[in-house]
């Protein structure tokens, strides 16, 4: 071989040599990436998600709690920064996989999936409201809190200072919910060649949110007081709760579809 040529290889074989180098020390291009998912509630008063993505507290004895919240997403849709969409967690039906901001039920979570690599720029989760009675509405009479379990509301403990009484809140009549969330907070989630998805919701913010002053609490089956909100009961209530619940999320923006005339 001329001598320029093998010049011409050798400079090639560490110009390669480089290039790996450089790859390795970022993430390797050619590794699919696992995309993990969690969803959970953070009971801080309004603190923004912290930059480590650190899970939420318990919630102190007597203060506010949520031992009920379920939502459906059916998929969620991404781009990345060399201009590719892709989208994870289709649910053929459309009905969506159930998940549980609680953390009780680890049976209702998103499966992990591999992905090709790729920095991410935007994500949306598009989500459906578990659908609840909204022409009677709930009779407090008819039911037992302790064992109520319709995905269509969120359920829980109201704190200290505004009575301590049990709640359940009918979930806002939408029919699809898209939290988007962008590079910023994308870039918090990513660890080596993998994504963690973080979804929260704030319980404090959004219970905080309403005027309280008037709530009225009736007993359910057994006798027990319980602040029933929705369309029919704490009306006042219910719209400020409805309201707020769109931004009680870490996520930069909401979408909602409401085909529902209430």
């Amino acid at each position: 071989m001329p001598r320029a040529c093998k010049a011409r290889v050798r400079i090639g074989i560490l110009a390669a040599i480089f290039l790996a180098g450089c790859f390795t020390e970022v993430g390797n291009p050619g590794k699919p990436q696992e995309i993990t998912a969690s969803f959970h509630i953070d009971y801080q008063d309004s603190e923004p998600l912290k930059k480590d993505g650190g899970s939420a507290r318990q919630a102190d004895t007597g203060e506010l709690k949520i031992t009920w919240f379920y939502f459906n997403v059916v998929e969620a849709n991404y781009s990345t920064a060399e201009d590719k969409d892709a989208r994870i967690w289709k649910v053929a039906d459309s009905l969506g996989t159930q998940v549980d901001f609680t953390g009780l039920d680890t049976a209702a979570a998103l499966p992990p999936v591999q992905v090709p690599p790729g920095e991410w720029t935007f994500l949306k989760i598009e989500s459906r409201i578990p659908e609840q009675d909204t022409v009677q509405g709930l009779s407090l009479d008819t039911f037992e809190f302790e064992s109520f379990a319709r995905r269509g509301y969120i359920k829980g403990y109201l704190p200290a200072s505004l009575g301590g009484k049990a709640f359940l809140c009918a979930l806002p009549t939408v029919y699809r919910i898209n939290l988007v969330f962008e590079q910023e907070l994308l870039s918090q989630w990513r660890h080596g060649d993998d994504y963690h998805i973080d979804v929260v919701f704030f319980a404090s913010r959004w219970i905080h949110s309403a005027t309280w002053d008037a709530v009225v609490a009736a007993p359910d089956r057994t006798g027990r007081p319980v602040v029933l909100i929705d369309l029919f009961h704490n009306r006042a209530i219910y719209d400020q709760l409805r309201t707020a619940f769109f931004k009680a999320f870490n996520s930069s923006k909401v979408w909602k579809e409401n085909p529902y005339a209430l």
